[in-house]
């Protein structure tokens, strides 16, 4: 199955992984918050948030082009919503075509929403990077997010294996019989492995769950491998949320 891992450098020993999964999902958090109070135009302070996130992808042992490629498809949805920006904040006029232009105030606005939004996601590709998603689980168990969406996640999650193994076992079958030539019989045969796919993806959710019931399933799906606080995430995460909330009421301070 070439279905790839979001949490394929989970393994990978280096300080963030040796890290209790809670301690990093409160991280992300405090980045995220961090950054989204800073005031408009604190581009020194963003600056120093960044160089945070950076020093824990070093931390985390990332390469940059994994990063930046799981950044490339949330960031260019960030561009795309926030592009009205440009044209919708008055301000002084920097370009004008008809009644349509753009201020100055727009484009600071602009670049300001993709600074904070460019360190928030980095953040984020490094939790989902380097942590499973058991374990991701357990972390959000631990932050008591309700059972009923912990066990949906994940089902949903290792179901989805199942899901791409059967699409790609159809793909295969229709290849070896040369059911793809010409645009409309294409169409045709992904329409025909859509239908397939859902049906098989239902008929397995029933067995699924007829298995579970049979195996005492209560509505929970306990961890394997629990993991508790220890010292050293407590004062990492202090440290984290310390340096995050200077930098903030330095900028608050400032502007």
């Amino acid at each position: 199955m070439s279905f790839r891992h979001l949490d394929q450098y989970a393994t990978v020993p280096s300080p963030m992984t040796r890290t209790l999964p809670t301690a990093r999902v409160l991280a992300v958090v405090v980045v995220a918050v961090g950054t989204a109070t800073l005031p408009l135009g604190a581009w020194r302070h963003l600056a120093v948030l960044a160089a945070i996130v950076v020093g824990l992808v070093a931390a985390a042992k990332l390469p940059a082009r994994a990063v930046v490629t799981r950044l490339a498809g949330p960031f260019v949805f960030i561009l795309l919503a926030s592009a009205a920006l440009l044209v919708l904040v008055p301000g002084e006029p920097l370009w004008h075509m008809g009644p349509v232009g753009i201020s100055k105030a727009g484009v600071e606005r602009f670049g300001f929403v993709l600074g904070r939004a460019s360190v928030a996601l980095t953040a984020a590709v490094i939790l989902v990077s380097t942590t499973s998603f058991p374990e991701l689980l357990h972390a959000l168990r631990q932050l008591r997010l309700p059972a009923v969406v912990i066990t949906a996640l994940g089902l949903g999650y290792r179901l989805l294996y199942l899901l791409v193994d059967e699409i790609e076992r159809l793909q295969r079958a229709a290849r070896s019989r040369n059911a793809a030539g010409g645009a409309a019989r294409r169409r045709h045969v992904l329409v025909g492995i859509g239908a397939s796919a859902m049906a098989r993806a239902f008929a397995r959710g029933e067995r699924t769950h007829s298995a579970m019931l049979a195996r005492g399933f209560a509505g929970d799906l306990p961890s394997l491998t629990p993991r508790h606080w220890d010292l050293r995430s407590s004062l990492l995460l202090v440290a984290l949320s310390g340096a995050v909330a200077a930098v903030t009421v330095a900028a608050h301070l400032e502007f």
